[in-house]
């Protein structure tokens, strides 16, 4: 298997680290460590949907329906998760004053990344 491109540092963001777990052509499961204030911006997958899953501090992760749409916002401490769906509209942001870390899990078909 190898490294998805943002693992390899061409990520469209920057966190403070990122360790591939797995890494195929239609899975990829990565651990993020994110410093306060580090998040994966607003985007969108075609066909992948995420799974969050916090490991330590709170993320959150806010989606919409549409790009300048309502806001949802669902903070996710330590043992809890949520689910994107392929085609949402949705960012992860490091929500406390710790550092944070959660595992993503992404599957579906191919990973694409649609930055708004």
């Amino acid at each position: 298997m190898t490294a998805a491109p943002e693992a390899r540092g061409s990520a469209p963001y920057s966190v403070q680290n990122i360790k591939v777990v797995v890494a195929s052509s239609d899975v990829q499961v990565r651990e993020f460590t994110a410093a306060p204030d580090d998040e994966i911006p607003w985007h969108y997958h075609t066909r992948v949907t995420d799974w969050c899953y916090c490991l330590e501090g709170v993320v959150r992760a806010e989606t919409r329906q549409t790009e300048g749409g309502a806001v949802s916002v669902q903070e996710i401490n330590i043992g809890q998760s949520c689910r994107i769906d392929a085609g949402i509209i949705h960012r992860l942001t490091n929500a406390g004053t710790a550092t944070c870390r959660y595992l993503l899990v992404q599957s579906g078909g191919r990973y694409d990344f649609h930055k708004l």
